[in-house]
């Protein structure tokens, strides 16, 4: 009797024995982030910008939406940016360099638009806002010489659009907006901007605009 308990209970022991042993790590909140995955909708380069641990000193947002007036966001083709489309702009200045940090949403996916910081407010007629703002002023109007209209002269925020209609794009200048003649608006074009002499800074149609405040 006592040889047939002690049968059923080495047996009922090794289980035992072998369950305690399995080793199950900790279930703590880092374990589990760090398992868990990370979704990203977009994500542009990172800047290499100085000022992006500043604060910005200009931001502009709005929801674009066909002219009105004092509209701040205007889309001047629904088909190239639908209403309801929007945009933020932060810019982030010190003596030495400029920022520029666009984020959009609600435009149509992975379409490719021209972007560039102009000089004047947006209004009902596209050309109003003006040419695109120049750090130094190119003494021809229009301005398609290669020498002024380029990325490090002007501000130029080209992006193509991720399948969610997001993008976010910057650009850093290793230069400052003087006092009182900052750019006043961001306008969308319908296509990626040209480099070649004679085009250089043209991107099609004005399709969209979002006035800045006066820096």
């Amino acid at each position: 009797m006592f040889s047939r308990a002690l049968a059923l209970t080495v047996p009922l022991f090794m289980i035992t024995g072998c369950t305690n042993a399995v080793e199950v790590g900790p279930t703590t909140t880092a374990s589990m982030l760090t398992s868990a995955s990370a979704w990203t909708l977009y994500q542009g380069a990172p800047s290499p910008s100085p000022a992006a641990s500043r604060a910005p000193d200009t931001v502009a947002s709005g929801t674009f939406l066909p002219y009105r007036p004092g509209s701040t966001a205007i889309t001047y083709d629904p088909a190239a940016v639908p209403p309801g489309a929007r945009a933020s702009v932060a810019i982030t200045s010190n003596p030495r360099s400029t920022e520029v940090r666009l984020e959009a949403g609600g435009l149509v996916p992975r379409r490719t638009y021209g972007a560039h910081l102009h000089t004047e407010p947006c209004t009902a007629t596209p050309d109003q806002a003006g040419p695109h703002y120049q750090h130094q002023k190119d003494p021809k109007t229009p301005s398609v010489d290669p020498s002024y209209a380029n990325p490090r002269n002007e501000v130029w925020l080209d992006f193509t659009v991720d399948g969610y209609g997001t993008a976010v794009v910057s650009a850093v200048q290793p230069w400052a907006f003087p006092t009182g003649r900052s750019a006043r608006s961001l306008i969308l074009h319908a296509q990626a901007t040209k480099t070649a002499p004679g085009v250089a800074g043209t991107a099609g149609p004005r399709v969209a605009c979002l006035t800045l405040p006066q820096q």
